[in-house]
């Protein structure tokens, strides 16, 4: 008795109602087939969107690295004296009378 009482409950409750209502239940199956049994998954989605920001950083990075190199190269052109200085610093470039010593900082310890 109190058995029955407790099936009419539940079938003449709001949420049973929703819950056996056949757009609910395709909706419902709808999203979870997006969202994980579809071959453009939500993971997908975040994981592409992490990659594009990724990329979008190195793209910043690389663009401001261009803009220094070009502001260095207009330096190097305009002015012989850092021409010269560049070219002993990087490249080791010498007067023929003088001599270089190169240090390497973690062999000198």
């Amino acid at each position: 008795m109190a058995l029955n009482k407790i099936r009419e409950f539940i079938r003449n409750s709001v949420f049973f109602k929703v819950i056996s209502n056949k757009f609910f239940l395709a909706s419902v199956f709808f999203v979870l087939w997006v969202a994980f049994l579809s071959p453009n998954t939500i993971q997908d989605w975040i994981r592409d969107l992490n990659k594009v920001s990724e990329q979008k950083k190195q793209i910043d990075y690389y663009q401001e690295s261009i803009q220094n190199i070009e502001e260095r190269l207009v330096q190097l052109r305009s002015d012989c004296d850092s021409l010269e200085k560049f070219a002993r610093e990087r490249y080791y470039f010498h007067a023929p009378d003088e001599e270089i010593f190169i240090v390497d900082p973690e062999k000198a310890e």
